[in-house]
Parts: C-alpha cells; structure tokens; sequence
C-alpha cells in the first residue's frame, strides 16, 4: 500500500493551496469571480481514481467536461479540472532529501498546477496539446512558477526552485 498523506498534510494542504490561489491570482491579475468561474477541486491519494494515479509526477491534472442542466440559456458544459496529488511521490521524494520542506515542495506544486488551470481557462494553451506543445507549456509553466515564487514574500524554500531550475530553460 502507497504511503500517504497524514491528517496535518491535508490540513497544510488546504492552506497552502490558499496561499498557491492567492499568489498566482496576483500573478495574472485575477478577481474573485474569476476564481469561480475556474473550477477546480484538489484530492489526495486515497480519493483519486487508479487511472489518475502517477509514479512519477508529484501532482497530474485531470479534465472532466460537466453539465449543468440548470441553465436555460448560455452555456450548459463547463470544463473541470482535478489536481490529483500524488502523497507517495511527494512523501518519498521528502524522505530522500531533508532539504525539501513539505509546505516548500508543495506550495511550488501548488502554483504550478494553479497556472495550468488559468493557461487552460484562458485559452493561452489547451489541455489536450500535442506532445511537443505539452513540453513547452511544461517550461512555461515551470519558468511563471520560479518568477512567482521567487518574488513572494512568503516563499522561503529556494533548494526547492534550485530542483526545478533545470525545467526553465528552452529545449
């Protein structure tokens, strides 16, 4: 059975994911009904379904098309993502390295999914992109990610952006 996340990292979730909302909305100059109009949820290991399960990613994104049958008018589809955290990645990759905090690793993580919802509700770029475009969103993504994180005051964990540097540079 895959390691996974204790009581205190789901509630330091939460508010890290707070803290994520909050840094890329300033990023991107995002109001509060933005937010609303993105809909997303964040789930941990033992809510996600095996097809969302990853042994290499430390986070994957699903997209999920709903249908709001309330609506007369308009638009009756919306997209939805799912941020799938994967506990048993992130958990060992801690273990392996004292240098990583947890609220560290996964406020960068938290961001960075963050950035790939607004990219995809915006239409900057699409979900499903070929694989060469998913590449270079990757690098985008990463690079929006340190330039956020490094200009946050509350962001104290640069072993974790030293990590992810290599992810930054054009291919």
């Amino acid at each position: 059975m895959e390691q996974r996340f204790s009581p205190e990292h789901i509630h330091k979730t939460a508010r890290i994911f707070s803290e994520a909302e909050e840094l890329a909305g300033n990023y991107f100059k995002l109001s509060t009904s933005d937010w609303k109009r993105f809909k997303y949820d964040v789930r941990t290991l033992r809510d996600l379904d095996a097809n969302e399960i990853s042994n290499e990613a430390f986070a994957t994104l699903s997209k999920y098309t709903c249908q709001n049958e309330s609506f007369d008018f308009g638009q009756r589809t919306f997209s939805f993502y799912k941020v799938c955290l994967q506990d048993h990645n992130i958990l060992r990759a801690l273990k392996r390295d004292p240098d990583i905090s947890f609220n560290g690793l996964l406020l960068y993580i938290a961001v960075h999914e963050l950035i790939h919802i607004i990219r995809f509700n915006k239409f900057v770029t699409l979900f499903e992109a070929d694989e060469l475009a998913k590449k270079e969103e990757e690098r985008i993504v990463h690079e929006t990610t340190s330039s956020i994180l490094r200009a946050s005051p509350i962001f104290k964990d640069t072993f974790v952006l030293t990590c992810y540097e290599k992810y930054t540079h054009k291919m």
